[in-house]
């Protein structure tokens, strides 16, 4: 006769600015991961009966309850790029940052915690709360998902800044300011033309990770009416390299996907367009598989992520597979590991700069089924596909966007460390950031493995009036 373990004993405190619903959520979720008895924290809670406290308000920590010894500690959500306790969204709103950062600590003494879990989302420009908002909706589930997973032994520790009642008042006292800067950077943003355009290093991509060298980078010219970016490639016998790339043109803003070839005498063709698709186009991921050349470009206005059979490569591309409906996916990169396949994928209807989620099948064309922890990881610096994966050694590293600064601002080499239906971790491995004062100084967003060479991309920032006066609906496209 099976004996029904004894339920964790939690003290939990809400904070006052959480809703109803999100504070269900929390609890729901607290319930489908543990047997868990819940009870409010308060002065007078008997701490020698409680497992967890989980104090998720920014309100000071009553030091009695923190040096009471239980078994999981004292968990609370630190806010900002330097971690405090303090109202979500709050220090991103007044410093101006794009990405409103959180973490769930485990308090070990009143100025050192250490991290269970964190996390970044793109902060709302004209809106604390609606960052706020944002950020609460990405962490409801960060305590439950801790419990099923067990805090890592080796997590790091950090210190946190407790604010008092004068600083914080300087902060709230910077609103006014804060809110006029941030609404006209946002402004100065939608007349900024972003210029993309491809690049090519003659090394492969373990050696590219090992030792990067942004002035080792070949540039591919780049069109005058727009960009190129978002390349993938693939080398043919006789030494040349096929490249597939997203061409933009400024007059539509319509992405297209073309083909282009490098020589191997440095010759590069004129890019054409390969793939009748009406809709703006991404991202093509190649695959090899079973004798076949695959593509997965990114359609996410479709609402379907669709995989096309080259017939023949690469200039005529037929539908194959629908792989993902009624899912705009973003950036899909698919990769076969452990004798599976893995989808991985940001979603362009909720948060596809921070959010990814990955998908599993047991064969190329599915079906394909949702991982148990989706999404699984929230975090604007690592979190959006940006390459291929690839293997260092016996390593798994899946290349992903630092989005943190600017949108594709760099790249990050994640080491992934499990990946099961059920669980998955990652950590990051290496930063690959544009040379300051190349010709493309403001992103790097695409690491692509092919052969013996890699292909990146790069951004320039420039001022357009134009593009200012479009996005205001002062001239037609």
């Amino acid at each position: 006769m099976s004996v029904e373990p004894s339920p964790l004993r939690i003290a939990i405190r809400f904070p006052s600015y959480a809703a109803a619903p999100w504070r269900e959520r929390c609890l729901a979720s607290l319930a489908a991961a543990r047997h868990v008895e819940i009870s409010c924290l308060a002065a007078t809670t008997p701490l020698e009966q409680i497992d967890l406290i989980l104090d998720l308000s920014s309100r000071p920590i009553d030091p009695n309850q923190l040096r009471q010894t239980r078994h999981l500690g004292y968990w609370t959500f630190l806010y900002g790029a330097v971690p405090e306790r303090i109202e979500p969204g709050l220090q991103e709103f007044v410093a101006g940052g794009r990405a409103a950062y959180a973490r769930l600590v485990r308090v070990d003494t009143p100025d050192m915690c250490t991290v269970l879990r964190e996390g970044a989302v793109k902060r709302v420009a004209h809106s604390v709360k609606a960052t706020r908002t944002r950020l609460l909706e990405a962490i409801v589930d960060w305590p439950a998902r801790v419990l099923l997973e067990n805090p890592a032994p080796t997590a790091p520790s950090i210190r946190y800044t407790r604010h008092r009642f004068v600083s914080r008042l300087v902060l709230y006292l910077g609103f006014p300011f804060a809110w006029v800067r941030n609404v006209l950077t946002r402004l100065a943003q939608e007349g900024t033309r972003e210029h993309w355009a491809v690049g090519v290093i003659p090394k492969p991509v373990q050696q590219v990770c090992q030792s990067f060298d942004p002035a080792s980078i070949r540039w591919l010219p780049a069109p005058t009416d727009g960009f190129l970016a978002d390349p993938f490639g693939l080398p043919l016998p006789d030494g040349t390299l096929v490249i597939l790339a997203e061409a933009l043109s400024w007059r539509d803003g319509r992405g297209r996907i073309v083909a282009l070839e490098s020589k191997p005498d440095g010759a590069v063709t004129t890019p054409r367009d390969v793939f009748d698709i009406t809709g703006h186009a991404s991202y093509p991921q190649l695959i090899q598989h079973d004798g076949a050349t695959y593509c997965i470009p990114e359609t996410s206005a479709q609402r379907r992520v669709q995989l096309y059979r080259a017939d023949p490569f690469p200039n005529r591309w037929v539908a194959d597979t629908v792989l993902l409906e009624d899912f705009a996916g973003a950036d899909a990169t698919v990769h076969c590991h452990a004798g599976r396949w893995w989808l991985f994928v940001g979603n362009h209807a909720d948060q596809d700069e921070a959010k990814l989620f990955i998908f599993h099948a047991a064969d190329l064309r599915g079906p394909w089924l949702p991982h148990a922890a989706n999404p699984v990881k929230c975090d604007l610096r690592s979190s959006r596909p940006a390459g291929p994966l690839f293997y260092l050694g016996a390593v798994l590293c899946r290349p992903a966007q630092d989005c943190s600064v600017t949108y594709g601002g760099a790249v990050v080499i994640n080491q992934i460390d499990k990946l099961t239906p059920h669980e998955f971790a990652e950590k990051p491995l290496k930063h690959l950031r544009p040379a300051p004062q190349g010709p493309y100084p403001d992103g790097l967003h695409t690491l692509s493995a092919a052969g013996n060479v890699t292909l990146v991309d790069g951004k320039r920032h420039t001022w357009s009036g134009a593009a200012l006066a479009r996005r205001l609906g002062l001239l037609r496209p």
